[in-house]
């Protein structure tokens, strides 16, 4: 499934918890005694701070969901380089293993053996542009891949700490006794959906941050061709 997409239902079913929660209050607070003005001053309170907590986390996802990132195009990406590049990379390798190339059966003498000297070096500098080269670009694509399932799985995480804590706080609502009690049992569901939130947003920024700085910096460390061939 799309990752926004779970996350939209999410918010649903999340939005009815809320309403849910708002029609039982209201009908509770009906049946509050006069003399009980005390506990509709609490809910009040409580209700206005839960309020305010609730359209922060609200605010938190005005944007996200229109760059949800492209976790299965990460991780076809990441296999192309594995298999079509590093892979075809290692078969030229193996080609060039001097007991199966014809010089040692046809060509003999100072060039010959000079060209044998010259097969080492190239199978270095073919094996490091799969090594040091596609495999790393190859891990930042599959590190990015994993970051982006995490991040989206602790958004879903977060919003169902807020379900659950709205479905506590609407148990403790049907009863007039219960009202000053549940918005502190719905912002505690909050806090951990918030905190869940911050530790998935960190969480993507340090392995996108790695990520860049692998990809950028892979080229460098590539052997490059034996001059004595090129020249």
């Amino acid at each position: 499934m799309d990752p926004a997409q779970e996350v939209r239902e999410m918010i649903g079913k999340l939005q009815d918890k809320v309403e849910e929660l708002t029609r039982i209050v209201n009908s509770t607070l009906s049946k509050v005694p006069g003399f009980l003005d005390w506990i509709v001053d609490k809910l009040i309170d409580g209700w206005n701070a839960l309020m305010e907590k609730l359209g922060e986390f609200w605010d938190w996802f005005t944007d996200k969901l229109s760059y949800v990132g492209n976790p299965f195009g990460l991780h076809a990406a990441s296999v192309s380089w594995t298999e079509d590049i590093g892979g075809k990379v290692a078969n030229l390798v193996r080609d060039i293993d001097d007991s199966d190339l014809l010089v040692d059966d046809k060509w003999k003498g100072d060039g010959a053996d000079q060209y044998r000297q010259s097969l080492d070096p190239q199978r270095e500098a073919l094996s490091s542009i799969n090594s040091d080269f596609a495999s790393n670009i190859s891990s930042a694509l599959s590190t990015l891949m994993l970051a982006i399932v995490a991040f989206w799985a602790s958004v879903v995480a977060a919003i169902i700490s807020v379900i659950v804590g709205f479905a506590t706080a609407t148990g403790a609502a049907v009863t007039v006794f219960g009202l000053p009690l549940a918005p502190p049992a719905a912002l505690g569901g909050l806090a951990i959906g918030v905190g869940a939130l911050a530790a998935g947003t960190a969480t993507l920024y340090a392995s996108a941050a790695s990520a860049r700085g692998t990809m950028s910096s892979t080229a460098a460390g590539v052997q490059t061709w034996p001059q004595f061939v090129t020249g």
